[in-house]
């Protein structure tokens, strides 16, 4: 085993000890739990052929299957098939204000600065 590698598994090995301490008695059912009401080979997982493999079949224009790869290869989680896409705005004029402006009391804007 090569030294990074054996560093890699040291770092995960005190990770997941530092998760079953904080899990207590329930960290065994809960990491081992295996999932039965959804076959695993109807899962489309997360990988940098994504777009590829799950969406290349589609109809969807090419312009639109780019787009997506696009997405998926930048930031942080690029190439792993994941995504995270923040809001840019998170103002009083995205929250809850539109749907509570018959009723202000049930609203209180300074709740959302802070």
């Amino acid at each position: 085993m090569s030294t990074a590698k054996a560093i890699d598994a040291g770092v995960t090995a005190r990770g997941i000890k530092a998760i079953e301490d904080l899990l207590g008695a329930d960290a065994r059912p809960l990491l081992e739990h295996r999932c039965e009401g959804i076959p695993r080979d109807m899962l489309h997982l997360p990988g940098p052929d994504f777009v590829d493999r799950v969406h290349g079949g589609s109809d969807r224009p090419v312009s639109v299957l780019r787009s997506l790869q696009q997405i998926l290869s930048h930031g942080r989680l690029a190439g792993t098939g994941y995504v995270s896409i923040l809001p840019v705005d998170q103002g009083i004029e995205h929250s809850a204000g539109a749907s509570f402006a018959k009723n202000p009391a049930c609203f209180d804007p300074e709740a959302i600065v802070k």
